[in-house]
């Protein structure tokens, strides 16, 4: 069975010191790739900014070239879908030319609510993609 302190020993007791509460460290990790005398070379590095400093130079000092990594290959500049012109129906309804059904009305303008068939300009979710001009 435990026993747990009184009142009064609570009471008499000293106060407790709690050392203050330590800062956040903000380190961060960093691995350098480099070629020291001819082998490739991985340093892992955990320190403050300054730290890495001196870390670089003292790799520089050991004749260490860097490892050039190479650049992210570029992403094609996205071009927006060729818009179509919709087919209307005598009564002046627009309708999709490939599914020859009514447009919607949407948030970004007309579009085509039909299910795509295989071969046909289709969303992500098999439902056609073609963008009209209004």
């Amino acid at each position: 069975m435990t026993q747990l302190p009184t009142r009064q020993q609570i009471d008499r007791a000293e106060p407790l010191d709690f050392p203050a509460q330590r800062p956040v460290k903000n380190d961060l990790t960093i691995t350098v790739k480099a070629t020291i005398d001819g082998f490739p070379t991985e340093v892992c590095f955990t320190g403050s900014i300054d730290q890495l400093l001196s870390v670089t130079k003292r790799l520089r000092e050991l004749g260490a070239a860097p490892t050039v990594a190479p650049a992210p290959a570029a992403q094609p500049a996205r071009t927006s879908a060729p818009r179509v012109e919709p087919m209307y129906q005598p009564d002046g309804t627009a309708c999709c030319p490939v599914h020859k059904k009514p447009l919607s009305e949407g948030q970004y303008g007309l579009f085509c609510k039909s299910k795509a068939q295989p071969g046909d300009v289709q969303n992500s979710k098999g439902y056609c993609s073609l963008k009209f001009a209004e």
